[in-house]
């Protein structure tokens, strides 16, 4: 089962990344500090540089940070695999979900069970999950961060502990500025609100208890200290990099497993169209449908408008809704550069025939009828929709591929 899910936020509008693949020639010595009103520009009005921006992030983040696939230890040990996914913000600019995969990694259960029941092992889980996972910042000793501010490097002739000293502070400030939730919230708070959790209720748990200590509650949950309520999960070395929004969290539970994978692979059918555009959409049908009706002197238009019944109103806009889907340049960039949409070592991918599933479908649960109710009864016809522009109807199955 993967062990770890992050999320990787780059920011296009800071990191002079961008500035150098769009070709903008700039002294190395200020290319830092470049004015924020060129980089804004920049990423605004070239798409392409954002796109293969974000794509060196996420190859630099699993093959130079994680170092997935290649059997050596990264910042999180030794990662067997990963599956990241792309996904777009209300901005149109791309980010990443992942899950990792570490090797050796055990069940949930046996895990459970050895973190109750053996203090030493419980300890080390502790100290690898605080080095890797941090929900604690100092304020106080964290300077403002800026264009000037340059990470450590581990090229400088210096201690592991030096380095180690250098990387806290440095990621300590970049996460004073990036990973704290606003105590307002935002709108991406309250999406899917659920009822009887109230109306300021955030999904992301905003703010969260804090914990004087690292502990393993009475269910084998290990819980991180945490000194600030409002900070997201961080780690230092993804914080020093990328120097923008990150969230990484531990899998301890097969529930929490289920509800990352479902959010992964949902986003595919995932639904872009916000209530202001069915509004707009639903509005200009109308008044196209009232306009086609009331002229006097209908043209072939109006006259096709009229045999539509108004009764099928709602239908028509959903309809015309679903073939609807707001994109950005940026996603336009990334599909014609051919950039991924996943990022993954594992190629035993299998292609699922649908038909073959149907059938096999199909005949289970016949078997099951049979055993359970001695009767021969065939299943009923499979339910098919019929969409407008559509040749034929479409089953559940076609309808999903």
């Amino acid at each position: 089962m993967p062990a770890f899910w992050i999320t990787i936020n780059p920011s296009d509008l800071w990191n002079p990344l961008v500035l150098i693949l769009a070709g903008i020639e700039c002294p190395e010595d200020i290319l830092s500090s470049a004015n924020a009103a060129i980089r804004h520009a920049t990423a605004t009005s070239n798409p392409v540089a954002v796109a293969q921006f974000f794509n060196h992030i996420c190859k630099g983040i699993f093959k130079g940070l994680l170092r997935s696939h290649t059997g050596q230890i990264g910042i999180l040990g030794e990662v067997s695999n990963h599956f990241g996914v792309v996904e777009t913000n209300g901005r149109g600019m791309l980010h990443l979900h992942a899950l990792i995969w570490l090797t050796g990694n055990v069940a949930f259960e046996s895990l459970r069970h050895r973190l109750l029941q053996d203090s030493t092992f419980a300890n080390r889980m502790i100290r690898y999950l605080e080095a890797i996972i941090v929900q604690s910042i100092n304020i106080d000793s964290s300077p403002d961060i800026g264009p000037t501010n340059i990470p450590p490097s581990s090229t400088c002739q210096e201690s592991d502990y030096e380095f180690y000293v250098k990387l806290s502070a440095d990621s300590n400030s970049v996460v004073c500025k990036n990973q704290i939730h606003s105590k307002n919230h935002n709108a991406t708070c309250f999406k899917y609100r659920q009822k009887g959790l109230g109306k300021n209720f955030c999904r992301f748990g905003m703010p969260r208890n804090l914990h004087s200590h690292s502990e393993i509650d009475e269910l084998g949950v290990i819980h991180i200290a945490r000194n600030h309520g409002w900070v997201n999960p961080w780690n230092p070395a993804i914080a020093s990099c990328i120097r923008s929004n990150q969230d990484i969290s531990w899998i301890p539970t097969v529930t929490k497993c289920l509800c990352l994978i479902y959010y992964l692979t949902n986003y595919a059918t995932k639904d872009d169209v916000s209530p202001y555009q069915m509004l707009v959409k639903a509005a200009l049908l109308k008044q196209s449908i009232e306009k086609a009706k009331a002229t006097l002197t209908p043209n072939a238009e109006d006259l096709r408008i009229r045999k539509k019944n108004i009764d099928q109103f709602a239908l028509r806009c959903f309809n015309s809704l679903s073939h609807d889907r707001e994109i950005s340049g940026v996603q336009i960039a990334n599909s014609l550069l051919q950039l991924p949409t996943y990022y993954t070592e594992n190629d035993n991918f299998v292609s699922v025939n649908l038909w073959w599933l149907r059938k096999y479908v199909r005949i289970a649960i016949e078997s099951v009828e049979l055993l359970s109710n001695n009767s021969s009864d065939a299943v009923g016809e499979e339910q098919c929709t019929f969409q407008p522009r559509s040749d034929f109807p479409l089953s559940c199955f076609d309808n999903y591929k």
